[in-house]
């Protein structure tokens, strides 16, 4: 099993979701791109998806930052940072998300604004775990 330095988990995770909320933020902005028309409140409409992901990612990093720092050995795995339930809700999200992009029938329009408030989300959440490792280096 992959162990690192314990020390080291919150910036794993950190830099994990850095570029997953990057992925998932380009892949909302090529698809802004290439609608013919966009509506101001598309814009809205991703700022409030942003901000309802960016309040539940908060509870997510404090939960699981805690976790990580409660840990004692100096190695650990970099699949404890999560626990079951945390891994099941991630794997739906996931499921869910390339259930959504594949389905003809959910219009570019949705995946624009949707994608480009989910990813900076997620990104947000990154970056909050990289500046908690850094106030603990």
């Amino acid at each position: 099993m992959l162990k690192i330095p314990t020390r080291h988990l919150l910036l794993v995770n950190g830099l994990l979701w850095t570029a997953i909320g990057t992925r998932i933020a380009l892949i909302g902005v090529n698809a802004y791109r290439g609608l013919d028309t966009i509506p101001w409140w598309y814009f809205l409409l991703s700022a409030i998806v942003f901000a309802g992901f960016w309040f539940m990612f908060t509870g997510v990093v404090s939960k699981y930052a805690g976790r990580i720092q409660a840990m004692e050995e100096p190695r650990t795995s970099i699949f404890k940072t999560f626990s079951v339930k945390g891994y099941l809700i991630i794997a739906f999200m996931i499921t869910l998300g390339i259930t959504l992009k594949r389905i003809p029938q959910v219009p570019a329009s949705f995946i624009a604004w949707f994608y480009s408030g989910l990813g900076p989300g997620l990104l947000s959440a990154g970056i909050r775990f990289i500046l908690r490792w850094l106030k603990r280096t």
